[in-house]
């Protein structure tokens, strides 16, 4: 299905050495030409971003080495299918948002989230790209999409990965009752002494990274809603995100206004990452991750209103800017 995108040989070539926001000389030439335009303190956000060990994942949002780039972040629209929502001639729930990403402060991305439920079955389709001065710095898409059941838990059947930008990376991945059949993941783990090994037991009963973002509900409590473990395979990696319920909020955005479900996460590195890096030993221990649900069209599902993580160079928020069914979310994202 990714066929439709060729990669040039250069390209081809590149995706073989870990994949980074920003190499070094991006930095320097590219930071030049911010100068006098608040630049010179995004160039040093970015410096800091770009500086660090190991890479881990949580709700699909990848903490790199050298960045702070989203795992489920988008590429051309035209490098994947867009999800066909139109299969099933059933009423079907769909609801739309439009998220702002930023670093330490800064906005460096913008993205929208597409969910649509359909007589059991839902499809998500999430799409971020850099934005403001980051894109001068360094322009890269991603979008990930998902499909498969909904009952009282999501059981995905195919989720997709095609990020372009400095790299390319590209995940494949088919899944029945909770198992990994079909996989494919650009660029390969690079392999170290260690790099916690990816075992056969490590692909079973486990759920993608777009899957783990979307809660189903039957307008249960808080701690229903957050008192859960997510068992995540990302393609690389396998870890579990543990959430525990926090508070209940009440929130005004366009599209919404009413409780959010705040909930508090920790990532729990399984398989495939690697343990003596520092960043691994970080994330383990931090306690600094949230993630606020809103309920979204007929209630089925919660989506993320917000995810904060702190990073070993400061902080890195999802922040919902409007929901919508739809109407007014392609302008909105635009802006």
């Amino acid at each position: 299905m990714i066929g439709a995108w060729q990669v040039g040989e250069q390209q081809v070539a590149r995706v073989s050495r870990p994949t980074s926001f920003l190499d070094d000389w991006t930095i320097a030439d590219r930071g030049r030409m911010l100068a006098g335009h608040g630049g010179l303190q995004l160039e040093a956000v970015v410096r800091a971003a770009a500086s660090g060990g190991n890479e881990v994942s949580v709700f699909g949002f990848r903490v790199l080495s050298k960045a702070v780039r989203p795992l489920v972040a988008t590429s051309l629209m035209a490098a994947l299918p867009a999800i066909s929502f139109a299969e099933a001639a059933a009423p079907a729930a769909e609801t739309k948002a439009v998220y702002d990403v930023s670093f330490m402060g800064f906005g460096i991305a913008k993205g929208s989230l597409a969910v649509r439920i359909d007589r059991g079955a839902y499809a998500a389709k999430l799409h971020i790209s850099t934005s403001g001065l980051a894109r001068i710095i360094s322009s890269e898409e991603s979008i990930a999409t998902v499909k498969g059941r909904i009952g009282s838990n999501l059981s995905p059947a195919s989720y997709e990965l095609m990020s372009r930008g400095d790299k390319v990376t590209q995940v494949t991945m088919g899944l029945s009752g909770g198992r990994i059949g079909k996989l494919r993941a650009v660029p390969e783990l690079s392999q170290a002494d260690d790099r916690v090994p990816i075992t056969a037991a490590s692909k079973r009963n486990v759920i993608d990274p777009l899957s783990a973002a979307l809660v189903p509900t039957e307008g249960g409590t808080g701690a229903d809603v957050c008192d859960r473990t997510l068992p995540i395979f990302d393609g690389w990696t396998r870890y579990d995100i543990r959430l525990t319920y926090k508070s209940t909020e009440t929130i005004k955005v366009p599209g919404y206004q009413g409780d959010a479900i705040v909930c508090g996460a920790r990532w729990v590195p399984v398989a495939g990452h690697r343990e003596g890096r520092e960043s691994t030993k970080f994330m383990r221990d931090n306690k600094d991750l949230e993630a606020w649900f809103v309920p979204a069209g007929d209630g089925r599902l919660m989506l993320p209103y917000k995810i904060s993580v702190r990073t070993m160079k400061g902080m890195l928020v999802v922040k919902a800017r409007q929901f919508d069914d739809g109407s007014d979310i392609a302008e909105a994202a635009a802006n």
